[in-house]
């Protein structure tokens, strides 16, 4: 799916597009909470978490419970998860697990001395991926393990998780056996590739870690703007992205792409709301459409290219992300994921206030002071 045309510039794909993947997207946390556990109960072979956030609510309660209870069953059980997004767990915690049979390992452990002996980065350098792999089907997108996402009462964040059934469900599981083998120091081996699906549609894992040199994701990114002739709808949460992302956006625009940015109106880290907005007035005098969804919270992660190709994954398309985050994303050109995607869309913008010209020229220069000090801050 991704075709470079500077070849010599640029470095292949670590995984290739592949037919024959049944895709599913929930864009409701119960549903998609739902369809996982099903997935981790239903497992006879393996059950392999990676996520950011790891929260010991009632969410992260079921979660440890469902994987205790696969271990205990003969699966192969595994969380991964990540230090600074998940400082209220560890492995007193995670002993259920670990009891049962399974392994729980720690992403860059944010005290120094418990990096010893690990192929660990600075601190600033996170595990941002959220993967589950249950035997050959596969969930990934921008949801944490948390109440906030699904689950009882009503949900914080908006998200987005796509479930794969298919070949890509092996990449998916190589991507997430190399985060726990930096971390851990070892893995079990890659399980066999699934047979592809009659009438399944094409798809590809996308990584990101510059660390390594991997940057399938901005580069997929990069290609679908310049590629796009109709439309381009984007979800992104925190919209402090790399230049080259905000200029593609305006040089798409200007081509006659129409183009929609949806963001946070209302968002848990504020400072990014405000920084994003430093960027509206360029994006709309290029003929950019700006949204901000009021409730909830946008956490969803998206890119929708000409009605008939859209990635979904965890990457916000930030600055500091594509610098210091391990990413991952799904692509895909099936046309009825990505009509569904632009229908997500356009039935958020009923919940959104949709930015003005006029208005962001009359805004005090004080307020445009402040904006482009915490743009500058946050893209670092």
């Amino acid at each position: 799916m991704i075709s470079f045309r500077r070849a010599e510039a640029v470095p292949a794909p670590q995984y290739h597009p592949a037919p024959g993947n049944r895709l599913t997207l929930y864009t409701d946390g119960d549903r998609a909470f739902e369809a996982a556990y099903d997935a981790i109960r239903n497992a006879t072979d393996r059950v392999w978490l990676e996520t950011y956030i790891f929260e010991p609510d009632e969410v992260g309660n079921m979660a440890r419970d469902a994987l205790a209870e696969a271990a205990l069953r003969g699966c192969s059980v595994i969380l991964l998860f990540d230090r600074w997004g998940s400082p209220k767990i560890g492995l007193k915690y995670a002993r259920p697990i670990v009891e049962a049979g399974g392994r729980v390992a720690v992403y860059n452990p944010v005290l120094p001395w418990k990096k010893i002996g690990r192929k660990i980065a600075p601190v600033f350098y996170r595990d941002h991926r959220k993967i589950l792999i249950t035997d050959e089907i596969a969930f990934c997108g921008g949801a944490n393990v948390s109440i906030d996402y699904g689950g009882p009462g009503p949900e914080l964040f908006f998200d987005l998780t796509l479930k794969i059934d298919g070949p890509c469900v092996q990449d998916l599981a190589a991507v997430f056996l190399e985060s726990l083998e930096v971390t851990a120091g070892g893995a079990p081996p890659v399980p066999v590739r699934p047979k592809p699906n009659p009438g399944g549609s094409v798809a590809q894992v996308l990584v990101l870690n510059r660390r390594r040199k991997k940057r399938d994701l901005d580069l997929a990114l990069q290609q679908a703007l310049d590629l796009a002739s109709k439309t381009c709808f984007i979800m992104t949460p925190y919209f402090v992205p790399p230049d080259w992302f905000n200029e593609g956006l305006i040089a798409a625009s200007r081509r006659g792409v129409d183009v929609r940015l949806m963001t946070a109106g209302l968002s848990d880290v504020p400072l990014a709301r405000i920084a994003g907005r430093h960027l509206y007035t360029g994006l709309l005098e290029a003929g950019v459409r700006v949204f901000e969804l009021k409730d909830p919270v946008l956490h969803a992660k998206s890119i929708t290219i000409d009605g008939r190709y859209s990635i979904v994954g965890s990457y916000n398309v930030d600055a500091y992300g594509g610098k210091y985050n391990l990413e991952v994303g799904v692509s895909t050109t099936e046309r009825e994921l990505a009509n569904q995607l632009e229908r997500e869309f356009e039935r958020r913008t009923l919940d959104s206030d949709e930015i003005d010209l006029e208005t962001r020229r009359r805004l005090p220069m004080t307020d445009r002071v402040v904006e482009a000090v915490f743009f500058r801050l946050l893209s670092v």
